[in-house]
């Protein structure tokens, strides 16, 4: 038991360690999974770290509104740091009515389906918001997925990200800062 979480929390530094190489990292954070280890997790994969044309305030703003409509209720709010997220939402099967296998691959499937469909999931998706060049903002994503057989005795694994949730994240995020800076409705 003690060398499966030691494997799952190398495994997650060397997730985690893969990053930019531009010194503009997120802060580290800690996972805490019910049952198993506390997981620090730090650096930024460059394919995390997105431009966005609007004021760091404006993308601030806008966070609570795109985490609720994803379905990831924000429990960690850093208005120092401009992090917002959660770091340990608990969920199984969907997320807002799409199978967490659109967005986790938790290995193998079972005669039942995808495991990340009847897993118990425990996610971290962060969001953290940077001044950008000439006014924009970055917008550094941090999503980790571990996963646990939900009618077996067994640790906590990591899950790997499809992209699909971060993509979506965006995607919402863009479409609301797009809706803020229109005119209101019959002016010009």
């Amino acid at each position: 038991m003690r060398a499966a979480a030691v494997l799952l929390v190398a495994t997650l530094a060397a997730c985690a360690s893969s990053g930019s190489g531009s010194g503009s990292g997120s802060s580290p954070h800690t996972v805490l999974v019910p049952g198993g280890p506390d997981l620090r997790i730090s650096g930024t994969d460059a394919s995390n770290v997105h431009t966005l044309a609007y004021p760091v305030d404006q993308v601030w703003r806008a966070l609570p509104a795109t985490f609720d409509s994803i379905g990831v209720p924000v429990a960690a709010i850093d208005p120092a740091k401009r992090t917002m997220g959660n770091e340990g939402f608990k969920i199984r099967g969907r997320l807002k009515n799409t199978p967490l296998s659109r967005f986790i691959d938790c290995g193998n499937s079972t005669q039942v389906g995808a495991n990340a469909d009847n897993y118990d999931v425990t996610l971290t998706l962060l969001a953290e918001v940077q001044p950008g060049e000439q006014g924009a903002s970055k917008v550094i994503l941090t999503f980790q997925a571990l996963a646990k057989p939900a009618n077996f005795s067994q640790e906590y694994s990591q899950c790997s990200s499809r992209a699909a949730l971060e993509t979506r994240f965006l995607d919402l995020l863009k479409a609301r800062l797009a809706r803020s800076t229109r005119p209101a409705s019959g002016t010009q």
